[in-house]
C-alpha cells in the first residue's frame, strides 16, 4: 500500500471522529466511528466501554458478543479492556464494491446480557488511493483515411479505478504528436474520458503508422497512473498518379530477331498502396496496328516482346505511345513515347545435306575406306554465297572433295574403339558474307566392338588380411578386373585355379563369387593352426576365342587376442592357491618363487609381463615383469607376519590385454630351535583373533559353560534326599514318545520300534543310551516306572520332557547339482526364466536361505550384469534381450546360503542355453545386384541342354536348422526350358533353345530358409540370349563344383557318423571279448556279511544300520562272523524280506555280485 498510515495518527483520528460521533449519538442512538482502509491487524479502532459508558469488569459477566451485518468480521471486541479492534485487513474496494455512494459503512452491534442491551454502532471505512487507473485494453487500433480532415475526433476507450472521490481517474495525458491531441469530458456519472483530435492532416506515403501513448491519472497524493498504447494506422487514397523512368525511349534491335525476344521492360511506378499502386500498361490511340502486330505489350509486367517477324527491308522504324493506369477508384494515368530501329543482318545460312552416312563400323576397319558423303550450298549470291566445309582437326577421318559442292569423308588412322567407343562428327560450313555465317550437322559414327582385349587386374599380387575367429561364409575381399571390349566379350567369370595344400582344396576353404569377384571364406580360420594361403585367381572373358589372365592372393590370417595366458608354474593342485614355505633367515635377493605362464597367441599378443596384483608387504619382495621371478628385497624381521600372501597376474601384449592370475601363500619356518623360542618373546597380535581362531575362542567357553551347569545340576540332584515315608521300588527307565510307544527294560513293548532305535535303557545302571543320531525338533517324554507297574499304570511315575536344539549343521542341498535352462532369445528384458529352489532340513535361522550369483565375468561382462536372481525365492531373471547369433550359452554357478552362525552354504551350476529363433531372413550374396533385385545376364542361344546358366547363393546367420536354404522358382516364362536344384541353386537347361522361345526369360527365385514360420529372400534374373559362338558357359558345366561337395555341415556329420560307427565296433567287441572270458578259479571269494533289503529297500549288514529306516534293524541282527541272522523280536506276520549276502568291499548299490533268497515269515 503506496499511502501508509502510522498508529498515532489512527488514534488522533479516531478520537476526533468519536467527539462528532456523541454529539450525534445523543440524538440518533447510534455510535459512529470512521477508519481508513487497510488498516494493520490488532489496531484499535476505538474503547467501547468508555464510549457506551460500561463497567469493563463486567463485560465477561454479562457475555459481551459483536455482530456484523451481512459482512464478514472484521471487527472483533476485547472483553477485558472493551476495546474494538481490527480482526483483518478492510479493503474498502471488497466492502462497498459499487462507486454510486461515496460513503462505505459496516453496521455492528453489541449485545449484553443481565440486563440485555444492544447497541448499534456504524464503522465508516474511508477510502485510500490504493488503486492505479488501469484501461481495459492495453493496446487501442483505429484505422483514420489519409483524406479525414483536422479536426475530426475519435472516440478512446476511457480508464477504470475502483476508487472513488479524489482517487478515481482526473484527467488524461497523450503523448507528444504533431497530429494528434486529446480533450478529457466528463460523463453524466461524473468519470472522464478522453477523446482523440486530428490536429493535422495524414500523408500515408510519409508516414503510415502512428505510435502514441494515452495516460490515466487519478487525483490521489500521490498520484496514480495506467497507460495504453493507441496505434493509429492510416489508411491510402488514390492521390499519386503512376510516373515512367523517361518520358521517350530510342532503341535498336536486329532483324530477324526470334519471336518472343525481349525488345524494353518499361516500369511505372505509384506511390500508393493496394489498389491504388497497382498498375496497367496498354497502347495509346495514336500506335499504328502494324506495330500492335509486330510488337506484344504485357499488360501486367510492361515487356514489350517480339510478336512478328523482323525484316529490315519491308519495315525499318517504329513508333509506339504506352500508357501506364492504376487501378483506383479515380484512376489516374501517366504516358510515354517509344522508338524502335530495325537493323540490317546477313540472314541467309549456308545448307548442309548428308548423302550417305554408314554406321555402326567395326573398329578394325581399313584405310581410306569412304565414310559419308556431304553436299552444301547457300542461297545468299556474291561473297554471302561462298561457303566452305571442314570437319574437327583431331579426328582420325578426312574430307575429300569429289566434285562441285560434293565432299567424301574418308579414314585416316586406325581406329580404337578401347579408347574411343564413338565419334560425333561435326560438319561445319561458313560463307564468307560479313558477319560471316554458319551452320553445322553432326553424325555419330559407332565403333563395333572386336575381342582385342585380355581382362586385366589393377594388381597383380593381393595381400588380403583375414581376422581369425572370422564367421563362415563371411565377405574377405573383392577382386574385381577389368576387360575394355563389350557384351560378351566384356563378361568375366571369376574362379578359383585348384591346388591342394595338406590335401585340401583351396575350393574347400574359400569360394568366389563367379560374377562379381566377391571372395568368401567357407570355414572359421584359427591363427594358431594355420595362418597363411596363396592360390591363383582367373578371369575370364566370354569372347570367341575366350581371352583370360590370373592373379595371385596371399590369405594372411591375422591373429587375434583370443588365448588367455595360461600359468604353467608353479602348479596349482586345488583352485588358484598355491603353498609354499620359505626358510627365514633367507637373505636378500633370494629366489622365492618363479611364475611361468604360456600364451598360444602370436609373438606380439603372446608377451607376457607380470606384476603383482596384491602383496601383503610391498616392501619385501620383489617381481620381475619379463621372467616372473620373485626375489626378496630385504631380510625377514621379527615383525614381518608368518604367513604371507602374494597375487601375480601374468598379461599378454594383446589388446584388449587377457590375463591370468596366481595367488601364492608363502609360510616363513624356522630352521633353528632358538628361532622358535625367540618369536614367543614378541606378541603375535597380527593372529590372534583371526577367524580360525575366534570360532574356537566360541567354541571352547560355550563347551565350558555346558560343563559347569552339568556340574551343578549333577550336585543339585546328589543333594536332594529321598522320601523316607515311601521307598521307592526298583524301576525301569523307559522313553514314551509321542506316538504313544514305550520301551522299557530293554525290551520292545509296542510294535512302533522306530523309538527303540534311538534309545536303550539300561535299568541296571539307571541311565538312557542314545544309540543314533536323534531327528532334529523331535521332542520325547522320559519317564521312571516302577517294575511292578503295568504299562497304562503311569501314577508313580517320575516324568521329564527331552527336547533336542536344533543346531546348524546341514548344509542347503539342491534338488540337481546341474541346471540347464533353455531362453528363447529375442526375450523381454526382466522376464522370468526359471526358479531354483534348495532345502536345509535345519530349523528356524539355520533355515532361511538366501540365493545369489556367483561372480564370473565372461568377455569382460559380468554375470550380474546379465541376469539376476530373487534372493528370497530363487526367481531368476533375465537383465537384457539376447541374440543368438552373438551369444548362445551362459554357464555360472548360483549359491544358497543359510543364515546359521557360522553360515553353511552349496552351489549349483546353472547352464544357460539360448535357443535360436528364426529371426533372420536369407540374403543373396550370388548373382549379385547393382540395382534393386533385377540381375540382367547373357547366354548363348546355342547353348547345350543340362548347362549352368547361373547360380543362386544365399546365407543365413541363424543356428544350423534355421539356416538350411532351399530354392525354388516362384515364376518362369517357360517351366521346360529351365530346371532349379533345391540344394545348391545351380539353374541349368533343361533343353536346347528352339526358335520358338523368345529372347528374353525371366524367372524369379526365392531361397526359403527352414525355420517356423520360415523367412524368404528372392531374386530377379533377366536371361537374355545372344547368338554367338561362345562355349564359355558350356564349358563350365563340364567342371564339377567339388568346393561345394564337402560344406562345413557335410564334413561334420561324417566326422560324426565315422565317430559313431568306431564306437559302435568297439563296443560289441569289448562285449564279445567279455562274455568270452572264464572266470578265475584261483581267485577266492571276498568275505560276505549277510544283510536284510526290506521291500522298502533298506539294507542292514555288519549289525550296522545302513539305512535310515530304523525298523528292519530292530527285527534282525546280522552276525557276519558266525554267519548267521538273528531274529531280534516278534516278526509282524505276513512279512517278506529278501536277504542278500553282500561282498565287505561293496557299496550299498553294488549288488550285483550279492547272493539273494528270499525270507518268508510264516504264522
Amino acid at each position: 500500500m503506496e499511502s501508509f498510515v502510522t498508529m498515532q495518527s489512527c488514534k488522533r483520528y479516531v478520537l476526533l471522529v468519536l467527539l462528532f460521533s456523541f454529539a450525534r449519538n445523543t440524538l440518533t442512538s447510534v455510535t459512529h466511528y470512521s477508519i481508513p482502509e487497510e488498516m494493520k491487524e490488532g489496531s484499535v479502532v476505538a474503547n467501547l466501554a468508555a464510549d457506551l459508558s460500561l463497567d469493563v469488569k463486567t463485560l465477561n459477566q454479562r457475555k459481551m458478543r459483536l455482530d456484523i451485518i451481512a459482512n464478514k468480521k472484521y471487527l472483533d471486541v476485547n472483553k477485558e479492556t472493551g476495546e474494538l479492534y481490527v480482526v483483518e485487513k478492510i479493503d474498502r474496494e471488497n466492502v462497498c464494491n459499487t462507486k454510486s455512494s461515496a460513503s462505505c459503512y459496516l453496521k455492528l452491534e453489541i449485545i449484553l446480557e443481565n440486563p440485555v442491551r444492544i447497541f448499534n454502532i456504524e464503522v465508516e471505512i474511508l477510502d485510500m488511493n490504493d488503486n492505479a487507473p488501469q484501461f481495459r485494453r492495453d493496446v487501442i487500433h483505429l484505422d483514420i483515411s489519409e483524406a479525414t480532415p483536422k479536426g475530426e475526433r475519435f472516440s478512446l476507450s476511457n480508464a477504470v479505478d475502483p476508487d472513488v472521490g479524489i482517487n478515481s481517474v482526473k484527467t488524461y495525458h497523450l503523448s507528444e504528436s504533431e497530429h494528434f491531441n486529446i480533450e478529457v469530458q466528463s460523463g453524466r456519472d461524473g468519470s472522464n474520458f478522453a477523446e482523440l483530435i486530428l490536429t493535422k492532416t495524414l500523408d500515408r506515403e510519409q508516414h503510415a503508422v502512428h505510435n502514441l501513448i494515452l495516460t490515466a491519472v487519478d487525483g490521489g497524493t500521490p498520484a496514480r497512473s495506467g497507460t495504453a498504447s493507441v496505434i493509429v494506422r492510416v489508411l491510402d487514397t488514390n492521390d499519386n498518379t503512376p510516373t515512367f523512368d523517361k518520358l521517350n525511349y530510342s532503341l535498336k534491335i536486329m532483324e530477324n530477331s526470334p519471336i518472343g525476344n525481349l525488345v524494353i521492360h518499361l516500369n511505372a511506378t505509384d506511390l500508393d498502396e493496394g489498389s491504388n499502386s497497382d498498375i496497367t500498361y496498354s497502347y495509346s490511340l495514336y500506335t499504328s496496328e502494324k506495330t500492335q502486330e509486330t510488337f506484344n505489350l504485357n499488360p501486367s509486367s510492361g515487356e514489350i516482346t517480339v510478336k512478328g517477324m523482323l525484316n529490315y527491308e519491308d519495315f525499318r522504324i517504329y513508333d509506339m505511345e504506352v500508357i501506364a493506369t492504376d487501378k483506383g477508384a479515380s484512376a489516374l494515368s501517366g504516358q510515354c513515347t517509344i522508338k524502335i530501329m530495325v537493323e540490317d543482318m546477313n540472314d541467309n545460312h549456308p545448307e548442309i545435306s548428308i548423302k550417305s552416312f554408314q554406321s555402326p563400323v567395326n573398329e578394325n576397319i581399313e584405310l581410306d575406306t569412304v565414310i559419308a558423303v556431304v553436299s552444301v550450298s547457300d542461297k545468299d549470291s556474291g561473297d554471302n554465297g561462298v561457303v566452305d566445309l571442314h570437319i574437327p582437326d583431331n579426328m582420325p577421318f578426312k574430307l575429300r572433295e569429289s566434285s562441285d559442292n560434293y565432299y567424301e569423308l574418308v579414314v585416316s588412322q586406325p581406329l580404337d574403339r578401347e579408347k574411343v567407343p564413338e565419334y560425333d562428327i561435326t560438319f561445319t560450313v561458313t560463307d564468307r558474307g560479313s558477319p560471316p555465317l554458319t551452320d553445322n550437322e553432326t553424325m555419330t559414327l559407332e565403333l563395333l566392338d572386336v575381342n582385342d582385349n585380355v581382362p586385366q587386374f589393377p594388381q597383380s599380387f593381393y595381400t588380403i588380411r583375414v581376422m581369425e575367429n572370422n564367421a563362415p561364409g563371411a565377405l574377405i575381399s573383392s577382386l574385381t578386373a577389368f576387360d575394355p571390349d563389350l557384351h560378351e566379350n566384356q563378361y568375366l567369370v571369376y574362379f578359383i585355379v585348384e591346388k591342394e595344400i595338406a590335401n585340401t582344396s583351396m575350393s574347400m576353404l574359400f569360394s568366389i563369387n563367379p560374377e562379381n569377384g566377391n571372395i568368401y571364406a567357407l570355414k572359421t580360420f584359427d591363427y594358431e593352426i594355420e595362418n597363411e594361403f596363396i592360390f591363383h585367381i582367373e578371369a575370364r572373358d566370354s569372347g570367341s576365342p575366350p581371352l583370360s589372365s590370373n592373379v595371385t592372393v596371399h590369405i594372411i590370417i591375422v591373429d587375434q587376442n583370443d588365448n588367455a595366458p595360461v600359468i604353467v608354474s608353479p602348479w596349482r593342485a586345488h583352485g588358484s592357491v598355491v603353498e609354499e614355505k620359505i626358510p627365514r633367515s633367507t637373505d636378500k635377493g633370494s629366489l622365492v618363487s618363479k611364475v611361468i605362464a604360456l600364451d598360444t597367441d602370436s609373438v606380439h599378443n603372446s608377451r607376457i609381463t607380470y606384476q603383482f596384483l596384491q602383496v601383503t608387504d610391498a616392501t619385501l619382495f620383489s617381481l620381475d615383469q619379463y621372467n616372473g621371478e620373485i626375489r626378496t628385497m630385504r631380510m625377514f624381521s621379527y615383525r614381518d607376519p608368518r604367513h604371507q600372501r602374494l597375487v601375480v597376474a601374468a598379461k599378454d601384449n594383446g589388446d584388449p590385454a587377457l590375463s591370468a592370475t596366481v595367488t601364492i601363500k608363502l609360510s616363513t619356518v624356522e630352521t633353528a630351535v632358538k628361532a622358535y623360542s625367540d618369536m614367543t618373546e614378541v606378541p603375535l597380535e597380527y593372529d590372534i583373533f583371526s577367524d580360525l581362531n575366534l570360532y574356537l575362542v566360541i567354541g571352547l567357553g560355550s563347551v565350558s559353560f555346558l560343563l559347569l551347569i552339568t556340574i551343578l545340576v549333577t550336585i543339585v540332584l546328589k543333594c536332594q534326599k529321598p522320601n523316607p515315608s515311601k521307598a521307592a521300588p526298583p524301576c525301569r527307565n523307559s522313553v514314551i514318545s509321542e506316538r504313544n510307544s514305550t520301551i522299557a527294560d530293554s525290551t520292545l513293548v509296542s510294535n512302533d520300534a522306530y523309538w527303540y532305535s534311538l534309545f536303550l535303557a539300561e535299568t541296571r545302571k539307571g541311565k538312557m543310551v542314545v544309540r543314533q543320531p536323534v531327528p532334529k525338533g523331535s521332542r520325547y517324554i522320559v519317564s521312571s516306572l516302577p517294575r511292578g507297574t503295568g504299562l497304562t499304570d503311569t501314577s508313580g511315575s517320575a516324568a521329564s520332557t527331552l527336547q533336542l536344539l536344533d543346531v546348524n549343521d546341514n548344509v542347503p542341498q539342491f534338488p540337481q547339482s546341474f541346471y540347464t535352462i533353455r531362453v528363447m532369445e529375442n526375450n523381454a528384458p526382466g522376464a522370468l526364466i526359471s526358479s531354483l529352489t534348495a532345502f536345509d532340513p535345519d530349523l528356524h535361522e539355520n533355515q532361511y536361505l538366501v540365493y545369489f550369483i556367483v561372480e564370473k565375468e565372461i568377455a569382460n561382462t559380468s554375470m550380474s550384469m546379465l541376469f539376476s536372481i530373487n534372493p528370497e525365492n530363487g526367481n531368476i531373471y533375465a537383465l537384457k534381450t539376447f541374440d543368438y547369433e552373438i551369444e548362445n550359452e551362459f554357464l555360472f554357478h548360483i549359491e544358497a546360503r543359510d543364515s546359521g552362525s557360522p553360515p553353511l552354504s552349496s552351489n549349483v551350476t546353472v547352464h544357460i542355453i539360448i535357443v535360436d529363433q528364426n529371426d533372420n531372413a536369407p540374403v543373396i550374396v550370388s548373382p549379385w545386384r547393382a540395382h534393386g533385385s533385377v540381375v540382367e545376364e547373357k547366354i548363348p542361344r546355342s547353348t547345350d541342354k543340362g548347362s549352368l546358366v547361373s547360380k543362386v547363393i544365399a546365407l543365413d546367420t541363424d543356428s544350423v536348422h534355421n539356416s538350411r536354404i532351399t530354392y525354388q522358382f516362384l515364376q518362369v516364362t517357360d517351366a521346360t526350358l529351365f530346371s532349379l536344384d533345391q540344394y545348391n541353386g545351380e539353374i541349368r537347361t533343361m533343353r536346347m533353345f528352339s526358335y520358338r522361345d523368345p529372347r528374353h526369360q525371366r524367372l524369379v527365385v526365392a531361397a526359403k530358409d527352414n525355420g517356423d514360420p520360415a523367412l524368404s529372400a528372392t531374386v530377379t534374373i533377366k536371361l537374355s540370349t545372344v547368338e554367338t559362338a561362345v562355349k564359355a558357359y558350356s564349358d563350365m558345366t563340364e567342371v564339377p563344383l567339388e568346393y561345394d561337395i564337402f560344406s562345413d555341415l557335410n564334413l561334420y556329420l561324417v566326422i560324426g557318423l565315422s565317430s559313431v560307427s568306431f564306437l559302435l565296433l568297439i563296443t560289441i567287441l569289448v562285449t564279445i571279448v567279455l562274455k568270452c572270458q572264464k572266470p578265475n578259479p584261483s581267485k577266492a571269494a571276498p568275505p560276505c556279511r549277510n544283510s536284510v533289503i526290506s521291500e522298502r529297500n533298506s539294507t542292514i549288514a555288519d549289525s550296522t544300520l545302513v539305512s535310515n529306516d530304523a525298523y528292519w534293524y530292530s527285527l534282525f541282527l546280522a552276525e557276519t562272523r558266525k554267519g548267521k541272522m538273528v531274529v531280534r523280536q516278534p516278526v509282524p506276520k505276513g512279512s517278506r524280506y529278501i536277504v542278500s549276502s553282500l561282498p565287505r568291499g561293496t557299496g550299498l548299490t553294488d549288488t550285483s555280485g550279492s547272493a539273494a533268497s528270499t525270507l518268508q515269515v510264516r504264522v
